[in-house]
């Protein structure tokens, strides 16, 4: 029996593995591979506005160019867009949080780049949430639900936090120990990766593309 695949339109390892299991759940039955698994892969230019625009752009140029190399065309593409949006920073770094140090900025820069521009700010804490989007799409261009014209499935959710230019806990990846919750208690690199999924912004997409997907023959 050919085995179907699903390809996170990702490069970030830390990403893939935290979307894997409850991808997985949701897809039960078929192979799930990251961006590392093709070594040609193109970067797709992140030149959206919004997360939404940016999820976009990765699943449709992820299923272009895997159509284009051969890949099976009832193969399904998941492409995720998400950061962090702070109030006292007018929303940065948002769209741009993955690369709010530098265009080749690591979890480090970024983080030493949020407490900065807190502090210019003259703050040493803030309101902020994160948002994930998802979008999904088949490599045929077809629709996801047969009762759209859309060929793309898409979904999102955000997590308020708190974020505060001190930092604990060693767990999660981004913005993650600055990113306080549960009334300041604990920070989100605190959670285990079972208790993130539960109530991340990005295990509540997952959750909402589930509901999206229930009863659909894909």
């Amino acid at each position: 029996m050919v085995v179907r695949r699903l390809v996170i339109a990702s490069r970030n390892r830390h990403k893939v593995a935290e979307m894997r299991v409850p991808v997985s759940d949701v897809m039960p039955g078929f192979e799930l591979l990251g961006m590392d698994a093709f070594i040609d892969a193109p970067e797709i230019e992140e030149h959206g506005h919004s997360f939404r625009d940016n999820a976009m752009l990765k699943a449709l140029g992820t299923a272009k160019w895997l159509k284009l190399v051969g890949e099976r065309v009832d193969t399904l593409v998941l492409a995720d867009d998400s950061g962090l949006c702070v109030d006292a920073l007018n929303g940065a770094p948002g769209v741009q949080s993955a690369r709010f140090a530098g265009q080749h900025s690591d979890d480090e820069a970024n983080n030493r780049e949020l407490v900065e521009q807190l502090r210019r700010a003259g703050r040493d804490r803030s309101p902020a949430h994160y948002v994930c989007v998802l979008v999904m799409a088949r490599i045929d261009g077809s629709a996801i639900i047969p009762t759209t014209s859309s060929s793309m499935l898409c979904v999102e959710a955000d997590w308020p936090v708190e974020v505060r230019a001190q930092r604990r806990g060693h767990g999660g990846f981004g913005y993650d120990p600055h990113c306080w919750i549960d009334d300041g208690r604990r920070t989100v690199a605190e959670l285990d990766r079972e208790q993130k999924r539960l109530v991340s912004h990005r295990g509540q997409a997952i959750a909402r593309l589930r509901e999206r997907l229930q009863g659909l023959a894909l």
